[in-house]
């Protein structure tokens, strides 16, 4: 149990380190938010707004509030999803990725490509680059087989996968 406890430590370390070196490489890269300016005002109180004493209201403000700590999901991985824009500072093939998810054991990265982009050379990418995220930052000091799938977007058929790795052998390809 202890070591399971300290494999998990590991690893949420590591996905918090990755999340400030992804962070630290997209202000390097001159990445910044730009706010229109209805989200300005909802974001910013005028100083004759907040010097009026407050009242109470029937309904909650709609400015951003980040989620509390209980409404983080922890299977969403976008630690991974800044991983991919760093491997693709063009954005060629990391444009396409929609959400990363941790399944159980497996990273799911769901996309917006067309299920008959089965082995296309953009999912290839997007499953090799997860599986050397998964090795540099999931594996702690223990190595990790990692378990990739990579999805169409949603249609009729479901995510359909477009490749994956499932052991050692795989090479991405479906």
């Amino acid at each position: 149990m202890d070591t399971a406890l300290e494999a998990c430590g590991r690893r949420r370390g590591a996905v918090i380190g990755i999340g400030a070196l992804a962070a630290g490489l997209l202000a390097a890269a001159g990445g910044v938010a730009v706010l229109r300016p209805e989200e300005e005002t909802a974001a910013k109180p005028r100083a004759h707004a907040a010097a009026r004493p407050a009242t109470p209201s029937p309904t909650p403000p709609t400015a951003a509030v980040p989620p509390a700590a209980g409404d983080v999901d922890p299977d969403a991985m976008p630690e991974a999803a800044a991983y991919f824009r760093v491997k693709d500072p063009d954005g060629k093939v990391a444009r396409h990725v929609v959400e990363v998810r941790r399944s159980g054991e497996f990273l799911r990265v769901y996309t917006d490509l067309d299920e008959e982009e089965e082995n296309a050379e953009a999912a290839i990418a997007l499953c090799e680059w997860a599986v050397e995220y998964l090795e540099r930052y999931d594996g702690g000091d223990e190595p990790i087989v990692p378990i990739v799938f990579v999805h169409a977007k949603e249609s009729d058929n479901g995510h359909v996968v477009l490749a994956n790795k499932q052991s050692a052998d795989d090479d991405c390809r479906v």
